[in-house]
């Protein structure tokens, strides 16, 4: 439960960071991040899906281990966060 609580701390906090940092003026790098976000989502719900059953020890299994591991931490909550903060502030910013 506490790791629950710790993870929707994190994403409230990237939530309100990314809208407070985002300036109307700099609309492309907000589409930028919010690129990268998704992007770094989908390589983590895909390396679950693709290579759940894997056993084989490989460079790229160990990256993928490690991504697994970063992401479920916390940073998909920062990736979800910015990425609501920063759609948020493009439809709310002028």
């Amino acid at each position: 439960m506490r790791f629950l609580v710790f993870v929707c701390i994190i994403l409230v906090a990237a939530a309100v960071g990314a809208f407070h940092a985002m300036a109307p003026s700099r609309r492309v790098g907000a589409w930028s991040w919010i690129a990268l976000c998704a992007v770094l989502l989908i390589a983590f719900a895909a390396s679950f899906v693709m290579l759940g059953a894997s056993a084989e020890k490989t460079l790229f299994s160990m990256v993928v281990y490690f991504l697994n591991w970063s992401m479920a931490a916390g940073g998909a909550a920062v990736c979800i966060g910015v990425i609501a903060g920063l759609g948020l502030a493009l439809a709310f910013k002028r």
